[in-house]
């Protein structure tokens, strides 16, 4: 592939990436046509983007044997922990030239072929057909299925606040690659972390069960337990109204946690790459209330608190560096 045909093909996977970001805008829509109208390269990397993407979906509504191999293709994969768009865009225009089977293995058609999604500044409440309501925050995505005997919502990515619709002759399951959570009860939140899923019960009870079946747990509204393949187990407790309350507000909310796990979370509501040290942060301790919303100012808000450089390159790139400790 020539520079100027990947260069072309580049732009074209970033509009792609914007446009499913932004919900196809009516101004972003109008911005894509007049760049596909640079020129005939333009029209014809757009195209290329877009029929790639519809063979993606079209795949999403086949049978149930196509999927089930559309999911078997995403288990194993750890997913990103870092939103490192430009790398992705590459990785989709490359994918252009290769199989679809192999497209399906980057990050971003998951997204895409989810029943539901959002992008990093989208929180989206949806009414399911048994009265079960799931909010979803930034950059998340759910698959749901729904059959006579079960009602089971498969977590890809992000967060789900779930409240869950009573129904004796249906259970209710939340499922990630680390687990399954089984509701005994209403309403609960479901992170799904890089290798972890944590589970923060807001009323009644939850079974959780790690994914290789050897252990299960029953949490209790106001704790939290933590999922992995081959283990449950309690991590503290949580305060449901002020988890209420910050998922009201958009908010985030830190008790005594480590920074690296606080910039991945705030890394997943922005667009862009959020560049940092994780063993760095990892020592550092977080306590604070955070403003999803404006990740710019949660950033600032940390770095009040904590000796931290906060560097804006572009737009989309930020990096985060622990200041020197002076010696007096």
């Amino acid at each position: 592939m020539s520079a100027s045909r990947q260069s072309v093909d580049e732009q074209a996977a970033e509009w792609m990436l914007r446009l499913h970001e932004e919900g196809f805008s009516d101004a972003a829509r109008l911005e894509f046509e007049c760049w596909k109208l640079q020129s005939p390269q333009h029209a014809a990397a757009a195209q290329r983007m877009q029929d790639a993407i519809s063979r993606l979906q079209s795949l999403r509504k086949q049978s149930a044997p196509a999927k089930a191999a559309l999911n078997a293709a995403f288990q194993g994969r750890k997913p990103a922990t870092s939103r490192k768009r430009v790398l992705r865009a590459v990785a989709i225009a490359v994918c252009l030239t290769l199989p679809v089977t192999l497209t399906l293995k980057s990050h971003y058609p998951e997204r895409w072929l989810a029943d539901i999604s959002t992008g990093p500044n989208d929180w989206k409440t949806l009414h399911l057909a048994d009265n079960s309501t799931l909010t979803l925050s930034g950059t998340s995505a759910v698959n749901v299925y729904f059959n006579s005997t079960e009602r089971r919502i498969e977590l890809l990515q992000g967060e789900v606040l779930v409240d869950v619709a009573h129904d004796n002759s249906r259970p209710f399951i939340v499922q990630t690659e680390q687990g399954r959570m089984r509701a005994l009860g209403t309403r609960f939140v479901v992170n799904r972390q890089a290798d972890t899923t944590v589970l923060s019960m807001l009323q009644s009870r939850v079974a959780a069960q790690s994914a290789d079946e050897q252990q299960t747990l029953e949490v209790d509204a106001g704790s939290r337990a933590l999922i992995n393949r081959n283990s449950v187990k309690l991590s503290g407790s949580v305060d449901p109204a002020s988890i209420d309350e910050a998922w009201r507000r958009h908010q985030l909310v830190i008790d005594d946690q480590p920074l690296s796990q606080v910039l991945d979370e705030i890394s997943r509501h922005r667009r862009g790459h959020l560049q940092f040290d994780r063993a760095a942060m990892e020592a550092l301790r977080v306590t604070a209330v955070l403003p999803l919303d404006d990740t710019d100012r949660a950033l600032q808000l940390i770095a009040q608190t904590l000796p931290l450089s906060i560097k804006t390159y572009t737009p989309w790139l930020i990096v985060v560096s622990q200041l020197p400790i002076s010696k007096k």
